[in-house]
């Protein structure tokens, strides 16, 4: 019975310091709103950089090409696969 007695003792000193530790902070901050720093003006998220690897690779598999380096493909493939980039901008 008396470890029963200091259980709900402990939790009621717990409970009681919990609410006397944790007041709005608020009510004890007397300093002027004014006096705070402005806040920091966050540059717009970038978006991520382009990897023109894996989109020209993303091209010769849904148009059931070998795969071959760009600048050895002949000029009529070529800018067949700047049209293509150019429909599926990737920005």
């Amino acid at each position: 019975m008396p470890a029963r007695k200091l259980c709900f003792y402990l939790l009621g000193a717990t409970l009681a310091v919990t609410a006397l530790t944790s007041g709005c902070r608020d009510h004890h901050d007397h300093r002027d709103r004014d006096d705070r720093p402005a806040p920091v003006a966050t540059q717009p998220a970038q978006p991520a950089p382009v990897n023109e690897t894996v989109i020209y690779n993303q091209w010769e598999v849904e148009t059931h090409r070998a795969h071959l380096d760009l600048e050895r493909r002949n000029a009529a493939e070529q800018r067949e696969y700047r049209a293509w980039r150019e429909k599926h901008d990737h920005r």
